[in-house]
């Protein structure tokens, strides 16, 4: 026979089991954590132990309770979901809700930091003013698009989540599976709904499909009556009656259509002449421009004499071409005691006025521009 166990336990705090002494009577047992005490309840049929008081360290507890409440200090803004977690909680919001893939990460947060009621209670309560400002970015934002966790409201309110974490989603989820999930959710909405039109246009062409069909049979079957109760007299009738109301139609056809040549012919005539008329036109046009050129460049026509002789000795013939004392004539300005000329024909091969680097005697410049003398310049 086994000895009888004496057990007796104190509770002195009811949220802390996971810190316990068991004490026998050969030695002490301390420190336990919550697996290790099961294994000892497990033994308790074991005649080698004796279980005889087993107790709560309260020194344990105490400090446990310092560090939560140190943390809970540190917080701004507290959450009012007590023991329950952000999965749990948005979980039960999907279950509510009528359509749970609209739930996202702000709706979670929003219900899980706006203030609450007491059970029981009719006082008013007011929200943080952070929960206040998402709310309303939540308000002005269109129910229809989808947001990522990058420029959601709660991000615009509260700012970037730390690196490797994500707000209002729980334990363990980082930025990069969360878009990644978010993304393929949106994916898959979406081509669902496109199954689903998909479908839904495949179902109304099969329904007009088979309207076809019966319009189809009942026509053949009115033609079969109509072949058989008529006969061949009544189709030979039919055509007919046919040919004569065309006969009519056909008549004024023709006659439109000789009608329509008729016009087109008169047109043809009339912009072949119209076409004649402006080809002389730019003709004589052509002409008077010639004309008119040839005048300018005989009234722009000089001679030029010779510039070291005493005489007027004309050594080339040339076109006058500016006489603006700034314009350059080979990176030179012109200046007021010379004109730019063009040199055509050249009589007798003397040196330049001004020498430059590309030539330096009259023959060498010919169809070419240079400066000459004003003094000896003399127009036709």
């Amino acid at each position: 026979m086994l000895p009888a166990k004496k057990i007796l336990k104190t509770i002195e705090n009811t949220r802390e089991e996971d810190e316990i002494v068991c004490r026998s009577d050969e030695e002490e047992f301390s420190g336990y954590d919550a697996h290790e005490f099961s294994a000892i309840r497990k033994r308790e049929s074991n005649p080698d132990i004796l279980i005889t008081t087993c107790r709560f360290n309260p020194s344990i507890s105490i400090e446990m309770c310092k560090k939560f409440k140190a943390m809970q200090a540190d917080k701004t803004l507290l959450h009012k979901t007590s023991r329950k977690s952000f999965a749990r909680l948005e979980e039960e919001l999907k279950e509510q809700s009528e359509t749970p893939d609209a739930i996202s990460r702000s709706d979670v947060w929003i219900h899980a930091y706006e203030a609450k009621k007491k059970k029981g209670s009719n006082e008013a309560v007011e929200d943080p003013e952070i929960v206040k400002q998402v709310k309303m970015y939540k308000a002005e934002q269109e129910p229809s698009q989808k947001y990522s966790l990058k420029d959601d409201v709660v991000a615009k309110v509260i700012g970037p989540d730390p690196r490797g974490r994500v707000r209002g989603l729980g334990f363990g989820a980082v930025p990069s599976k969360a878009d990644y999930q978010t993304n393929v959710g949106n994916k898959v909405t979406k081509l669902e709904n496109a199954l689903f039109t998909q479908a839904q246009d495949m179902l109304s062409q099969s329904q007009e499909i088979q309207q076809l069909k019966e319009m189809v049979g009942t026509l053949f079957a009115r033609l079969e009556k109509g072949v058989n109760n008529h006969g061949s007299t009544s189709a030979q009738q039919s055509a007919n009656e046919f040919a004569q109301q065309k006969q009519p139609e056909n008549q004024s056809v023709r006659h439109c259509s000789s009608d329509v040549a008729q016009s087109k012919q008169k047109d043809a005539r009339q912009g072949s002449e119209n076409r004649r008329q402006q080809s002389k036109q730019s003709k004589h046009n052509q002409k008077e421009g010639t004309r008119n050129k040839g005048n300018k460049d005989d009234q722009n026509r000089i001679e030029l004499l010779s510039w070291f002789d005493i005489g007027e000795e004309v050594v080339a013939t040339a076109k006058l071409e500016s006489k603006d004392p700034s314009v350059k004539v080979h990176h030179v300005p012109l200046g007021h005691e010379c004109w730019k000329v063009w040199v055509l024909d050249v009589f007798e091969d003397i040196a330049l006025y001004r020498p430059t680097n590309e030539f330096g005697t009259l023959s060498k410049s010919q169809g070419s521009t240079i400066a000459w003398p004003i003094k000896h310049i003399k127009f036709n």
